[in-house]
């Protein structure tokens, strides 16, 4: 009898606190469908989530032309013309490098409509707003799908160097290297506006990220010949700061998760913080250039790193590797419509990935 009740009483300790039910379970990543871009097919679409066919937009091909996965067809894009596009909805933009007219085509190939603008489209995931650049970088105009103005109009800034639209369709943060920075909601509305520059200290701002929910964003700076990285929150309000061990003069390709992970995929290092903490480091071994792989999503990182792309879960485990050839470069990782599916597009083929 003794026995059975110590028994018992080790099996309830074990349930109950060992074994918490608010504990995150294992997670898997798995590819569920592939897609070649010259070849105009792919693999049949896992029954499981969504179909990728009918999320995607398009993509551009290796000759400059666009195909249309809801048309099916292909579009040849011959200099001085270049394509803009949202990755998660309808229609095409069409501009010149050096012009003054804008059309938007839709879906099918069909003129939307024409506007004489002369700025540089930049459309996001699921284009609302656009961003157009002026030529100097200094200013940053807002319109929506029909070209019109939209929110604030524009904004501007001392030199634009980076920005991230947000994955569930609610805006752009836009930052400017003189520390002007805007939180602008799908409409282009001002949701906050900080200018963190000053005319004392030296300072530089270069990089930006939105977390996967929109709710906080990480920045990278230059203070006073030291680099850091900050997060902030809904409200532009500080949460976190962390020093980094030397300055990065160029852009750095990091990625935060909504509950402050923050993986930094530096040229010479990877980083692995949760909020200022410093979980994990991956020396690299070969020179590489600025542009480095980092992305979140809602369980899961990812970074390239020495001819791998690495999944890692929130404890910085490394979860699996996949080759990336350099015949498959460039690459670029961007999310789907929902948190259990996201994408990966290399020169030849687009992949998606979904998260059990």
């Amino acid at each position: 009898m003794m026995r059975f009740i110590g028994l018992f009483l080790f099996s309830f300790f074990l349930t109950f606190f060992l074994i918490r039910p608010d504990r995150k379970p294992l997670i898997s990543i798995k590819e569920t469908w592939v897609w070649n871009k010259a070849g105009g097919f792919g693999t049949n679409p896992s029954k499981l989530g969504e179909d990728p066919r009918k999320v995607l937009n398009g993509y551009r091909l290796s000759n400059g032309s666009y195909f249309s996965f809801a048309s099916g067809k292909s579009r040849e894009v011959q200099e001085p013309k270049r394509i803009e596009y949202s990755l998660l909805s309808e229609g095409f933009i069409e501009y010149e490098k050096i012009g003054d007219e804008v059309h938007f085509f839709t879906q099918t190939g069909e003129l939307f409509w024409s506007k004489p603008i002369n700025s540089y489209p930049r459309a996001g995931l699921y284009g609302a707003p656009v961003l157009y650049l002026a030529g100097d970088s200094n200013t940053v105009f807002l319109l929506d799908q029909s070209g019109n103005s939209t929110g604030k109009g524009e904004v501007n800034g001392r030199f634009l160097v980076d920005y991230s639209f947000d994955r569930t369709g609610n805006g752009v943060f836009i930052l400017f290297s003189g520390g002007e920075m805007y939180r602008l909601d799908a409409s282009g509305k001002e949701m906050y506006h900080l200018d963190l520059g000053s005319a004392v200290e030296q300072q530089f701002f270069k990089s930006a990220t939105l977390s996967p929910d929109g709710k906080s964003v990480a920045i990278h700076y230059t203070k006073n010949q030291k680099d850091f990285l900050q997060i902030l929150d809904e409200k532009g309000e500080s949460l976190v700061l962390i020093p980094l061990p030397k300055v990065y003069p160029h852009v750095l390709y990091f990625s935060l998760s909504n509950d402050l992970h923050l993986l930094l995929n530096a040229p010479d290092k990877t980083y692995f913080f949760f909020k200022e903490k410093l979980i994990r480091e991956w020396e690299k071994n070969e020179s590489n250039q600025t542009y480095q792989i980092s992305f979140a999503t809602k369980d899961a990182f990812l970074f390239e790193s020495e001819g791998f792309l690495v999944f890692l879960d929130e404890a910085g485990n490394e979860l699996k590797r996949k080759p990336i050839s350099k015949n498959e470069k460039p690459i670029r990782l961007f999310p789907a419509k929902t948190d259990q599916q996201f994408f990966l597009e290399t020169k030849e083929d687009i992949y998606q990935f979904s998260v059990f």
